[in-house]
């Protein structure tokens, strides 16, 4: 069976290295601008996709095209299609359409089109119109324009994977569930290990890096969103009972094993929130106060009162909209050097202001460093993984 699993742009090599570690039998097809289309058998490729933290939608791929230039191409591929199969007669169904490319038309008019050529489609096979529903259909069909390509695929996920629905509180610059999951992978961290954020936020890392550690799987905040959706159980049998039982397994590890600082007391407020939320609050500390001072001794005490020898900091700090840049310049150098001071091995951090965080690498020489190339929400990223010296 083919996916196809969308995730941000510049972490797909990120994202199949986990499905790879999720199930070894995947098959690969093609990489492109944030998706990956893969081939797997039926149960184990739905389960890889939706337990992947880093995935954002998950589609199973009815059909491919290539050669695709007009609407008209579009409409006949489409209308070749069995939909009977999938959506049954007293269902309604919408096409949710994009478009990558240059083109003489726009993603309405492919939404427009290949509607009408599964109606036409489901009409000649079965001698009934199916009903359009845009704002609540039982079935969804994604329908991709890529260059000349065309994936026409039904909708598994019906909203991104990111959306876990434990967020109460919104930080105004909060990082993607998926791009924490992304960083954490990035920073060779491992489920348990200790990790500091010292511009924590609204917690998101460090709430992930607790769900993960105690085993709290993806699909288990969608699970009713899931079985809301009629086609995964149609197109792969059993795999709402196989995802109900993975929700029954979770570790109850209660140990302190994340710290995180917040200059704000309203965000920290908020982050305490969040993970109270995600149940995870009695493994994650959240510190008020400002890090370039507090982090030796919260070092200190993490290593005395909590036993957690802190060797990894992964944190995404503001990037200039509210500082100015040498504000924003001394806070990057502060940082960096204190915990390359405070012995931590490995600092992973992303961050849009790309010129100020290469000045004071450059200047400071931390050690070996990688870049990663991402956009995080419209915002051309770098994120950098470096090896403390």
């Amino acid at each position: 069976m083919l996916f196809l699993v969308t995730t941000d742009i510049g972490f797909e090599t990120v994202l199949m290295e986990e499905l790879r570690e999720l199930e070894p039998s995947i098959r690969f097809i093609r990489v492109f601008s944030g998706r990956i289309l893969f081939e797997a058998q039926p149960l184990s490729g739905i389960l890889a996709a939706l337990r992947s933290r880093i995935a954002n939608n998950v589609y199973v791929v009815l059909h491919h095209f290539t050669n695709i230039n007009s609407l008209d191409d579009i409409y006949k591929a489409v209308k070749s299609i069995d939909f009977t199969n999938v959506i049954l007669p007293n269902e309604s169904f919408a096409i949710r359409p994009e478009r990558i490319g240059e083109h003489g038309f726009t993603s309405i008019d492919i939404g427009r089109v290949a509607g009408q050529a599964v109606i036409d489609s489901y009409l000649e096979a079965r001698g009934i119109r199916l009903r359009v529903n845009l704002d609540n259909p039982d079935i969804e069909i994604y329908t991709e324009l890529n260059r000349d390509k065309l994936y026409v695929a039904l909708g598994i996920t019906r909203t991104s994977l990111h959306k876990r629905g434990y967020r109460v509180f919104n930080h105004p610059a909060a990082l993607k569930t998926t791009i924490a999951c992304a960083l954490l992978r990035i920073a060779g961290w491992t489920p348990g290990r200790p990790v500091l954020d010292p511009m924590c936020g609204g917690g998101t890392i460090l709430i992930e890096a607790a769900l993960a550690s105690k085993g709290i799987e993806i699909p288990c905040f969608k699970l009713r969103e899931l079985e809301s959706n009629p086609v995964i159980d149609r197109v792969v049998p059993g795999a709402l009972n196989a995802i109900k039982k993975l929700c029954r397994e979770v570790s109850r590890d209660v140990r302190k094993r994340f710290i995180g600082i917040e200059i704000n007391p309203r965000f920290a407020e908020g982050a305490v929130i969040n993970a109270k939320s995600a149940g995870v609050d009695d493994m994650i500390l959240f510190v008020v106060g400002d890090a370039t001072k507090l982090l030796p001794r919260i070092v200190e005490v993490a290593e005395k009162e909590l036993d957690l020898k802190l060797e990894l900091s992964i944190f995404n700090p503001p990037y200039g909209q509210r500082m100015k840049p040498k504000d924003l310049e001394n806070l990057y150098k502060g940082v960096v050097q204190l915990l390359r001071d405070l012995g931590f091995k490995r600092v992973v951090f992303i961050t849009s202001a790309i010129d100020i965080a290469e000045k004071v690498l450059m200047e400071l020489d931390p050690g070996p460093t990688k870049r990663l190339y991402v956009v995080h929400g419209t915002l051309p990223s770098y994120v950098y993984s470096i090896e403390l010296s």
